[in-house]
């Protein structure tokens, strides 16, 4: 089975459009008020709205309360929520209203077997699996990703770019790549480079 890809960040129509054109499975809406990616609700049902496939929405959120979620959950129909922050177990209840995909922010030496215990706590339909410090810093310890890949469907992310993600998909296997900033140029989404890294993620030449 090809591999999926989220294209996160999504901060206009024209990339929206062009993600979904090329073939991306998920849409990520950043709700996370500090992330320069963060887009308002309002502005992303816009957005939504003006897309004609049946590709997945995704909003990401980061320590925020329930009933918030709950309100953009409604808005916006989202059919997953990612929790990017440190929120407890408890919120694995958000799966009556959406998806749950759980992020998990990891150092390169991460310890696998801790990682994956704390993984078996959550009721959720995902993980993402990201590095420590968000845009920068080292990648993910691909050999440790790919322990954790074939226990539990993982999301990988973490520097992901058109260059290096069909290399970590052939290791990692993951069930989905995530990208924001490596479809970027000078900060704003790259049709180009939207089109480059589906293809290249799913093997289309």
């Amino acid at each position: 089975m090809k591999v999926k890809v989220k294209i996160c960040g999504i901060r206009s129509i024209e990339a929206a459009r062009a993600s979904v054109k090329y073939g991306a499975d998920f849409l990520g809406f950043n709700f996370v008020k500090s992330s320069r990616r963060y887009i308002e609700p309002l502005k992303a049902k816009e957005i939504i709205g003006a897309l004609t496939a049946e590709t997945k929405v995704v909003g990401v959120f980061q320590n925020e309360k329930v009933e918030k979620i709950k309100k953009i959950i409604d808005l916006l129909k989202l059919d997953f929520v990612q929790l990017h922050g440190n929120e407890p177990p408890i919120y694995g209840q958000l799966t009556q209203y959406a998806g749950v995909i759980k992020t998990f922010s990891l150092s390169f030496g991460f310890d696998t077997k801790k990682v994956m215990e704390e993984m078996g706590i959550y009721n959720v339909d995902y993980f993402l699996l990201d590095r420590e410090n968000q845009g920068y810093g080292e990648m993910i310890n691909i050999g440790k990703a790919k322990e954790i890949s074939e226990k539990f469907p993982i999301f990988l992310a973490g520097g992901l770019s058109v260059e290096n993600v069909r290399e970590r998909i052939k290791i990692v296997k993951p069930f989905a790549v995530d990208t924001a900033g490596g479809i970027e140029t000078e900060g704003k989404e790259d049709i180009d480079k939207i089109r480059q890294f589906i293809q290249n993620a799913k093997g289309i030449l």
